[in-house]
């Protein structure tokens, strides 16, 4: 069944080749759907573990795939942008399905693998793609470049890392293993002073991908200059976030462990640094990619408490960040699609000319900011709540820092919604299928954040198997340290 749902985007993206170019939306819409649907059907037929595993092995990669809650939610929150994404934007050129369809079996692909190879082809096969609608339809391919290079930079340290650790199992057992289920296991100890070396691996890998600070200058003008699908789908594709959850925690949790206060400075600083960037920006989409920017940093922070509140905020704020943001990226479309610019000082009194957009940019920017009863602040308050069961004093600085997130969003709010002007603007009614997309959203945004144990409840199972694999390991590095001790090393 996984694998089905696997190749379906890859068959679809082969046959929309050969598809008129009047045919290549109606043709994306459908198919999109007919993906999402098979992926809710997955869902609602996981009874947790690792499900749907499928394994076909070769002399270079095996095929090791199987999926649990948080990867079904993490494909689950792509297959929704996309189809989403496909009835609200302007779809001319059917090389655009096809990039975006192939795009699509890379990250379920990467978010299925069971093997540390096979999750790495596809992480960097997913780059061709994007660069090439990047470069093809961005205002600026040298943001393109600049992508690119970092991360294919970041790739090839993962790589390495990836290969030392099957190196570490060969010279535990013997053979070569690059299975994760394997690596996951207490019988391979990996010491702490080589967790130093595969944390740097990973940890650049998905810092640049995330983007963390300091690795994020690529991501504000790729952001802000590609097209608003690009956009939307690298906020939706949480590949980094879950390399985190895949590779560093359960590998490398000591080193971790030990840099916890360097990392959540990271973050804090981060999540700073972006917020007081979009207070200055006047670039409708370049303020949304800052704030992207800001929220993730709260995603990684939870990651790296090492707490069930903080994982299991984190993989909510995951799915949150992807409907919210992307969502933004979409309403800012239907703005420039009217008015062809995105000067934030163009837009005043958007509340009389556009009522029911309006009400829409409401739900999902107040969700941005985490107010209670919408699924950010879900989230948010889980990570916070984790960050706090471990360092009172970082979960103070992070909150303080996301309420200055609230005050510039409020602000912009108030300046492009209620604020006079002498020029009148045309009034935006917003066409059917932006009702319905802007309709899916919102219902989204405040189903999930008044009834968030929907998701929660499906998770909880895989985020203990991981604070489970965490401890393990550490407990194998104490026990190793004191037969070190008593043999006199």
């Amino acid at each position: 069944m996984l694998s089905l749902l696997m190749l379906f985007p890859f068959f679809a993206a082969f046959i929309a080749l050969f598809l008129q170019k009047e045919d290549s939306k109606s043709f994306a819409i459908l198919v999109s759907f007919l993906i999402l649907v098979f992926n809710i059907f997955l869902l609602f037929n996981y009874h947790g573990g690792i499900a749907y595993e499928f394994s076909l092995n070769s002399l270079i990669v095996n095929f090791h795939i199987g999926v649990d809650a948080i990867a079904l939610y993490l494909m689950l929150l792509c297959s929704i942008m996309i189809f989403l994404s496909f009835v609200c934007l302007d779809i001319q050129d059917k090389s655009v399905v096809v990039s975006i369809f192939l795009l699509q079996f890379c990250i379920i692909g990467l978010f299925a693998s069971l093997d540390a190879l096979l999750f790495y082809v596809f992480w960097e096969f997913s780059l061709i793609p994007l660069i090439y609608l990047i470069g093809r339809y961005s205002d600026n391919y040298k943001a393109g470049i600049k992508f690119f290079i970092y991360a294919f930079c970041g790739s090839m340290l993962m790589l390495l890392a990836i290969i030392y650790v099957g190196f570490l199992y060969y010279q535990s057992f013997g053979y070569w293993s690059f299975d994760l289920l394997a690596w996951y296991k207490s019988e391979f100890f990996i010491p702490e002073s080589v967790q130093n070396l595969i944390f740097i691996g990973f940890f650049i890998a998905f810092a640049i991908k995330s983007p963390l600070f300091p690795f994020h200058t690529w991501a504000p003008k790729v952001y802000a200059k590609s097209p608003t699908l690009v956009s939307v789908m690298l906020v939706s594709f949480k590949m980094a976030p879950f390399g985190f959850l895949r590779f560093t925690l359960p590998l490398t949790p000591d080193t971790l462990n030990h840099y916890y206060s360097l990392l959540a400075i990271l973050c804090i600083v981060g999540i700073l640094y972006a917020a007081l960037i979009a207070f200055k920006t006047k670039d409708l989409k370049e303020l949304i990619a800052y704030s992207s920017i800001s929220h993730l940093g709260v995603v990684i922070l939870g990651i790296v408490t090492f707490t069930y509140n903080g994982l299991s905020g984190s993989v909510f704020y995951m799915f949150a960040h992807g409907i919210v943001t992307g969502g933004l990226f979409l309403a800012a479309y239907m703005l420039y699609k009217r008015y062809h610019t995105f000067d934030l000082d163009f837009y005043k009194n958007l509340a009389k000319t556009a009522p029911l957009f309006s009400f829409f940019f409401a739900v999902l920017l107040f969700s941005s900011i985490s107010l209670p009863l919408t699924i950010s602040f879900v989230g948010e308050f889980l990570i916070l709540q984790g960050i706090a069961s471990v360092n009172l004093w970082y979960a103070l600085f992070a909150g303080g820092v996301i309420i200055l997130g609230a005050i510039y969003m409020l602000n912009i709010y108030r300046n492009m919604f209620f604020a006079t002007s002498e020029e009148k603007m045309e009034k935006l009614i917003l066409k059917k299928g932006e009702i319905f997309v802007l309709g899916i959203l919102s219902a989204l945004v405040i189903y999930l954040g008044i009834a968030p144990s929907a998701m929660l409840d499906e998770i909880a199972l895989n985020v203990n198997s991981i604070l489970e694999v965490m401890q393990t390991r550490n407990i194998a590095i104490e026990n190793q340290k004191i037969i070190d001790d008593i043999r006199g090393f």
